[in-house]
C-alpha cells in the first residue's frame, strides 16, 4: 500500500496546471476560474497583461542567482522594462477596479515559476526512477526461490520510491521554491501601488515562502510542498487585491 501511494502522489504531481478561463455570465459578472464556464456563458479575451509576448507579462527569474537562488535578482534591461510595464498595467487595472486582472496575474506568474522553463517534464524522473528499479528487482528475482521474489522486488520499490523522492525535491521542488520566492518579491515591488505592501502581509508572504522551502527538503513528506505552494497562492492573491 506504501508503494502504491507514493507512485499516486507522485503522478498527480506531474499533472500540468489548470487552464484558467475568463468569462462572462448572463448578468453580467465577470469571472476567472480553472474550470470551464457554463454553455451560456460569453468567453472573454485573456486580459493583456497575462498574453503571450507582451511587455505586460514580465519573464520568469530562473534560479541563476545567489546561493542556491537566494540574493538579490539581477534583471537585464529587458527584464526591468518588462516588470515596469507589468507595474502600469497592475496600476491601470486598480484604478479601474478590475481585480480579476490582478488576480489572473498573480495565478499566471506562480504556474509559470512552477511549470516552465521545462519544470513540466521533471515529475516524470521520480516515477521512471520507480519503474526502473521495480523492473530490475523483478529480473533478479526470477532467479530465487518464489518466497523470496516479493520482498526482493517489494525492496527495490521501496528504494525507487526514497530515490524518486530525492530527485522530486532536488530537481523539481527546490528550483520551483527559488524561483517562486524570487518572482513573488519582485511581484511585491511591481504591485501598481507605488509602495510595497502592507507590514503585515510581507510578514505572511515570508512566512508562507520559508514554509515552501521547509517543505522542500527531502525529509519532509512528498504532498506536503503542493499543500504549501496552494497556500502561497491563496496569500499572494489576498496581497494583490489588498495590498
Amino acid at each position: 500500500m506504501t508503494v502504491i501511494a507514493g507512485l499516486l502522489a507522485l503522478a498527480l504531481l506531474g499533472q500540468a496546471p489548470p487552464r484558467t478561463y475568463y468569462w462572462r455570465d448572463a448578468a453580467g459578472q465577470t469571472h476567472i476560474t480553472n474550470t470551464p464556464p457554463p454553455s451560456d456563458a460569453e468567453l472573454l479575451e485573456t486580459p493583456p497583461a497575462l498574453e503571450a509576448g507582451r511587455v505586460g507579462r514580465p519573464e520568469v527569474v530562473r534560479q541563476s542567482t545567489g546561493l542556491g537562488g537566494r540574493g538579490p535578482v539581477q534583471l537585464s534591461p529587458a527584464q526591468q522594462q518588462a516588470w515596469g510595464a507589468l507595474d502600469q498595467r497592475l496600476a491601470k487595472a486598480r484604478g479601474e477596479g478590475d481585480q480579476g486582472t490582478l488576480v489572473v496575474v498573480a495565478d499566471s506568474l506562480i504556474s509559470d515559476c512552477l511549470w516552465g522553463h521545462g519544470l513540466w517534464a521533471m515529475p516524470a524522473a521520480p516515477l521512471l526512477t520507480v519503474a526502473l528499479l521495480g523492473l530490475l528487482g523483478w529480473w533478479l528475482a526470477l532467479g530465487l526461490r518464489s518466497g523470496l521474489r516479493v520482498p526482493l522486488v517489494a525492496g527495490f520499490l521501496l528504494l525507487g520510491l526514497g530515490l524518486g523522492h530525492l530527485l522530486l525535491n532536488v530537481f523539481l521542488y527546490h528550483p520551483q521554491a527559488v524561483r517562486l520566492r524570487q518572482n513573488l518579491e519582485l511581484l511585491e515591488q511591481h504591485l501598481g501601488t507605488g509602495r510595497a505592501p502592507r507590514a503585515e502581509h510581507q510578514r505572511l508572504l515570508q512566512e508562507r515562502y520559508r514554509a515552501l522551502e521547509q517543505a522542500a527538503d527531502p525529509l519532509r513528506p512528498p504532498w506536503r510542498f503542493p499543500q504549501e505552494v496552494s497556500t502561497l497562492r491563496a496569500a499572494m492573491k489576498q496581497v494583490m487585491v489588498e495590498p
